[in-house]
């Protein structure tokens, strides 16, 4: 099934007046296609993005909200059948019924229509289910159309509504009692709802004319929720984002793109600030960014107007480096001085400085870039040292090709010229990853195994009648050098000893 024939569905939702209720309805392709609907608020029902092109459901895409319609499994307690002809065409009207409450009341929960033209031309059946259980009015509901047994599904097959609710506007209250009195035409019995069967003939003409009065007073108190990213509906959120000059991201789903639009006008109102440059990148790459700004990494004069005191008769040089400390006061870490010429014994010092790091804290002279012959100056992103360059530090989040880095790097600078004040330049460092190895625990990672293995190689010659056996005398211990603990007989020894013997290699 391709674009096409989900596009010939007509999947559709509308607002049933006599709610709080949505009514779906499509068209059968044909007896053998199951239809499963699904219903949620807030995003459509699938896990992925979905676009034109028809896409098969995963597993968790056919549980992602509540069911709605099942064709393989609509269960119903009555069908009333009703076949008439329209416009020359034979036309057969199924209504479904399911029995609730106390006493039993028939609901209307579906709706087959069958239409079958003559001269051949091929009939056609439309399907329409009134969704009512648990639906509250002024909330917008989204279903998703899961097409044939792999649950084909697309943007053809979604569709979103709102709820609600019955107010009861007394219009028929309202009219002269003489009216009311004279209202006594009662309907045929069982041929209205339980609640109408003793209602006259005008009363409920009337009623359905509040339905839809209902209906319209639910539509515009709906219009409270069009500028609210949490409740407008979304098909509305690329307006909305247009409307403040946003871009949604098209891959992620309603609900995500509702946080976005939430959180864009904080984005904005932080224009210019390195956390708001930091948060863009990560948005846009997934990379871990850092935000420097060169102006300190000048080489100054020492401005005594920038000496700030301190208890103890302590001075504080405020040039923007303080920072935060664990310990107890002072809670700043600071500098008394301005940033000077770099410590050559100072391990660290050195490390930063070799390897340009984000908190290298030496100083240096203006860097202006190169000199053209025409005494201006080119720069680029090995300029670094000047009051209106920023650094963005990054580490990517896989192992990737230099070229592939440098191709997002101009994507995303093109994007922060319109975040970044006109004066402040950024450039860009990239940062080795940082591996994280897994503690090693031998007693559980390793386990040993041992076999000996061996092939022997012997001939044997036995002789006859023969046997060979081992030299097993109790007690006896092996000569091993002339001394007096091994000698081969202790006669001082009472009753003497002569258990130390020569090397016996069998005993026939």
């Amino acid at each position: 099934m391709n674009a096409a024939d989900l596009a010939a569905l007509g999947f559709g939702a509308r607002t049933d007046p006599l709610g709080p209720a949505v009514r779906l309805s499509w068209t059968v392709p044909g007896p053998a296609v199951s239809i499963r609907v699904l219903r949620r608020e807030r995003r459509f029902p699938g896990t992925a993005r979905r676009g034109r092109a028809p896409v098969p459901a995963a597993a968790a895409d056919l549980t992602d909200g509540v069911l709605v319609h099942d064709s393989a499994d609509f269960p119903v307690d009555v069908e009333e059948t009703r076949t008439e002809r329209e416009a020359g065409d034979l036309v057969t009207v199924t209504r479904q019924f399911r029995c609730r409450g106390t006493p039993r009341e028939r609901l209307l929960v579906g709706l087959v229509r069958r239409t079958e033209s003559g001269a051949g031309a091929p009939s056609r059946t439309t399907v329409e289910i009134v969704d009512r259980d648990g639906v509250c009015a002024g909330t917008v509901y989204y279903y998703t159309a899961f097409v044939t047994a792999a649950g084909l599904y697309s943007r053809a097959t979604q569709a979103s509504a709102l709820a609600t609710a019955r107010y009861g506007t007394p219009v028929f209250a309202a009219l002269p009692q003489v009216d009311r009195v004279r209202d006594t035409a009662r309907p045929e019995p069982f041929t209205v709802a339980r609640q109408d069967a003793d209602k006259g003939q005008l009363q409920r003409f009337l009623e359905a004319v509040e339905a839809h009065a209902d209906l319209l007073r639910g539509q515009i108190e709906g219009l409270a929720a069009l500028h609210d990213p949490r409740r407008v509906d979304a098909r509305f959120l690329p307006y909305l984002a247009q409307h403040i000059g946003w871009r949604l991201k098209d891959h992620l789903d309603e609900d995500a793109q509702r946080g976005e639009l939430m959180c864009a006008p904080e984005l904005y109102r932080s224009v210019g600030t390195a956390a708001n440059i930091t948060a863009m990148i990560n948005r846009l790459t997934g990379w871990d960014a850092q935000l420097r700004e060169f102006v300190r990494n000048v080489l100054v004069s020492y401005d005594t107007a920038r000496r700030e005191p301190l208890e103890g008769g302590l001075f504080a040089y405020a040039d923007g480096s303080m920072t935060a400390r664990d310990g107890g006061p002072p809670h700043l870490g600071h500098r008394t001085t301005p940033p000077g010429s770099v410590d050559t014994t100072h391990a660290q010092a050195m490390y930063r400085l070799r390897n340009r790091l984000f908190d290298d804290t030496a100083a240096y002279s203006y860097d202006c870039g190169r000199l053209r012959a025409d005494g201006g100056y080119d720069r680029d992103d090995r300029t670094w040292y000047s009051r209106d360059t920023v650094g963005v530090y990054i580490v990517p989040d896989s192992a990737t090709e230099i070229f592939v880095l440098e191709a997002e790097w101009e994507r995303i600078r093109a994007i922060l010229r319109e975040f970044l004040p006109v004066t402040i330049r950024a450039v860009f460092v990239l940062m080795p990853g940082v591996v994280v190895e897994e503690e090693y625990n031998a007693s559980s990672a390793v386990t040993e195994e041992a076999a000996d293995q061996g092939e022997l190689v012997e001939s044997e010659t036995h002789g006859e009648g023969a046997d060979g056996v081992s030299d097993s005398v109790p007690g006896w211990r092996r000569f091993l050098s002339n001394s007096p603990a091994h000698r081969s007989v202790d006669a001082a020894a009472l009753p003497p000893d002569t258990a130390s013997r020569s090397w016996h290699t069998g005993i026939t």
